[in-house]
C-alpha cells in the first residue's frame, strides 16, 4: 500500500464516527447487473476490513476500509492509484459508493464463507483460464526469496512432470515420490518390509484433485485426508510459461508446457 492510500485511508478512518452495532460484512459479494460482473471478498480484523475486488477478466483491486456507524468506509488499490469507496450494508444488499466516478454498484452477499467457490461469476474467464491450465507441465524451478535473496529448492532441475487433467484430476510425477522415498531411506533406514511398491506410488500419484477458484488454482485431496489442507497457488502466464506462486508459503514453481 503506497503512502498516498495510506494518507486517505487515515483521513476516512476519522471522517467515520465510531460504529455502535457489531454489523458484520465478512464474505463474498457480487453484482446484481449480469452484465457488469464483480465480485468482492471482504475479510473482516477488528475494525479493520480487507480484500479485493475482482473484474471479470480476473484482473483485481486490493480494498482496505474501516467499520462506521452505518457502513464502513475505505479505498479500492490498483497500480499504485486509489479510489475512494462507500459501503453500506442492508442485510444481503451491498450499495457501493464510488466517489470519484460518482456511481453506486449494488452487490448481494451471496456467502459468509471467505473460501465460496465463485467461479461460475466469471464463467467464461475461468473456463479460458482452466483451458489454458489443462495439460501436461514440467516443473523447471522453484524457488522462495528469503532476506532479499532467492533461495533455490532441492526440486530444481529435477524436471518432474505434473498433469492438470480436464476431468479435474491431478497427476503428479511418479519419479517425485520415488526420489523422496530413496532419502527417507538414506536418512532413517527404512525397513524393506515397510517401503512403498511401484503401485503405492502410482496410487499416491492420482490422489489429488485441482479446481480454479478465481485467478487461483486450488489442489486438494479427491477423497478427503485429514489433516491434509487444500493447496491454494496463484497463477500467472509469461513467456508460455505457467508460474505458481504457493500462497500460504511463498514457494515459486515455473512450469513450461510439455510438447
Amino acid at each position: 500500500m503506497n503512502s498516498k492510500t495510506l494518507i486517505l485511508l487515515f483521513l476516512l478512518c476519522f471522517a467515520l464516527q465510531p460504529a455502535g452495532f457489531t454489523q458484520n460484512f465478512q464474505g463474498i459479494y457480487q453484482t446484481t447487473d449480469p452484465e457488469n460482473p464483480l465480485v468482492l471478498s471482504v475479510s473482516e480484523q477488528g475494525e479493520l476490513l480487507m480484500g479485493k475486488l475482482y473484474q471479470s477478466d480476473l484482473s483485481s483491486k486490493e480494498f482496505v476500509g474501516r467499520k462506521g456507524k452505518s457502513g464502513f468506509a475505505g479505498v479500492f488499490e490498483v497500480e499504485g492509484e486509489s479510489e475512494e469507496v462507500h459501503g453500506i450494508l442492508d442485510k444481503k444488499l451491498l450499495t457501493l459508493t464510488l466517489k470519484a466516478e460518482n456511481k453506486t454498484v449494488e452487490m448481494e452477499r451471496v456467502s459468509k464463507d471467505l473460501n465460496y467457490d465463485f467461479s461460475k461469476v466469471f464463467g467464461e474467464a475461468t473456463n479460458a483460464l482452466r483451458d489454458k491450465i489443462t495439460g501436461v507441465w514440467i516443473l523447471k524451478e522453484q524457488y522462495k526469496t528469503e532476506n532479499g535473496e532467492k533461495v533455490i529448492s532441492e526440486l530444481t532441475g529435477k524436471d518432474y512432470m505434473t498433469a492438470f487433467n480436464p476431468d479435474g484430476k491431478q497427476v503428479a510425477d511418479v519419479r517425485g515420490f520415488r526420489d523422496a522415498e530413496n532419502k527417507a531411506n538414506k536418512e532413517l533406514n527404512i525397513p524393506q518390509h515397510l517401503r512403498p511398491k511401484a503401485s503405492d506410488f502410482f496410487e499416491m500419484s492420482q490422489m489429488m484433485s485441482w479446481k480454479i477458484v478465481g485467478n487461483n488454482i486450488h489442489v486438494f485431496p479427491t477423497q478427503a485426508i485429514p489433516g491434509v489442507p487444500t493447496l491454494i497457488r496463484s497463477v500467472e502466464f509469461e513467456n508460455e510459461k505457467m508460474i505458481l506462486k504457493s500462497i500460504e508459503h511463498g514457494w515459486i514453481e515455473v512450469y513450461e508446457r510439455k510438447k
